[in-house]
């Protein structure tokens, strides 16, 4: 699946996407300005539609916000409104002017405070990406019902760039399943078994260190298709989550804390949240009795650094594990009344 590794040198246009190292060690993928190029054309043709201006709460070193707060401004000669450096501060943008909205998960608090302004426009469109919607996202879509508005969800990686994409409905029991973008393929025949997604299009990047992209790319994430070229999205092979975009492996998290705390017993529990789409919790069990919530969240923030920290601490008098150590995860769903959020 992978090409050779050798000495290739980086072709002076080539731009670099890190992966954060949250799932391992960062990795450095390399894409040519025609593959960014080619996939903002894909999709404002498939996707977006013409616009005015792009509103952008994404940041440009994340492979979305540089294709849609970058490439596409220049691309199109168009005004960009970049807001992802201030959060709290709403953005602006130009009204009569038709308007693209860069979102990740977090965005949706804001804009959804905007709906009166974003019904003004002459037509809009909110693109997602890096993470799952939060209920703001179809709050806005509902309250936005009868306008020139629309929502859609891409989903992808940093590795393969936009792989598929589906409109956002305001009601959640109208999700609709994932489309394959038209120069994507994946093995996806038609019983319905679940499978991890394996993908190629003439977009993958190149591992830093490689000779070219890979033919295909088989992506962290379990899906069961739906009908010819498309699916339903099952959950992530691995561990892995991401806060608002960024990756967390819920397991490397785990190690961390064990060998910066050694008496701390800890487990993470994946949760979905509101404003970042999806969290964890940390579950512990602190059988010598000298830590507490207070003690408890600068040690994790100092052991953690970069990483996400949990959105809450939950204490229990012990971890259940089974015969071979694996925690009965299970077994600790319910909350407790010694749950603390971060800096509590």
């Amino acid at each position: 699946m992978n090409a050779c590794v050798t000495d290739r040198p980086v072709l002076e246009a080539e731009i670099p996407f890190d992966t954060s190292g949250h799932t391992g060690e960062p990795v450095r993928w390399w894409r040519t300005p025609e593959q960014l190029r080619a996939e903002v054309e894909l999709l404002v043709a498939t996707v977006v539609g013409e616009v005015g201006q792009v509103v952008t709460l994404a940041p440009p070193g994340h492979l979305f916000g540089r294709l849609f707060g970058v490439e596409l401004p220049a691309l199109k000669g168009i005004e960009v409104h970049s807001a992802w450096q201030d959060p709290v501060t709403p953005p602006t943008w130009r009204p009569g002017v038709p308007a693209l909205f860069v979102c990740l998960p977090a965005s949706w608090v804001a804009l959804r405070s905007l709906a009166p302004r974003i019904a003004e426009l002459p037509r809009a469109v909110a693109l997602h990406s890096a993470g799952p919607t939060t209920p703001h996202t179809r709050q806005l879509v509902g309250a936005l019902r009868g306008h020139p508005f629309r929502a859609v969800e891409l989903f992808g990686s940093t590795e393969t760039g936009a792989v598929a994409s589906r409109e956002i409905a305001a009601d959640a029991r109208d999700e609709q399943p994932w489309r394959l973008l038209p120069d994507v393929h994946a093995d996806l025949p038609a019983e319905p078994a679940e499978r991890r997604l394996t993908v190629s299009s003439p977009r993958l990047a190149r591992r830093d260190g490689h000779d070219a992209p890979p033919a295909s790319w088989q992506m962290g994430d379990l899906v069961r298709p739906a009908g010819e070229r498309q699916f339903t999205f099952v959950g992530r092979a691995s561990r892995l989550i991401k806060v608002n975009g960024l990756r967390c492996d819920l397991g490397r998290v785990e190690q961390t804390v064990a060998a910066a705390l050694p008496g701390l017993d800890a487990v993470c529990l994946p949760v979905r949240d509101a404003v970042r789409g999806e969290h964890y919790e940390l579950v512990c069990a602190d059988p010598a009795g000298s830590l507490d919530a207070t003690s408890l969240w600068p040690l994790l923030r100092r052991a953690l650094g970069g990483t996400p920290l949990p959105r809450s601490l939950r204490r229990v008098p012990r971890i259940p594990r089974s015969a071979t150590g694996k925690p009965l995860t299970h077994l600790l769903t319910a909350p407790a009344a010694t749950a603390a959020t971060a800096g509590e």
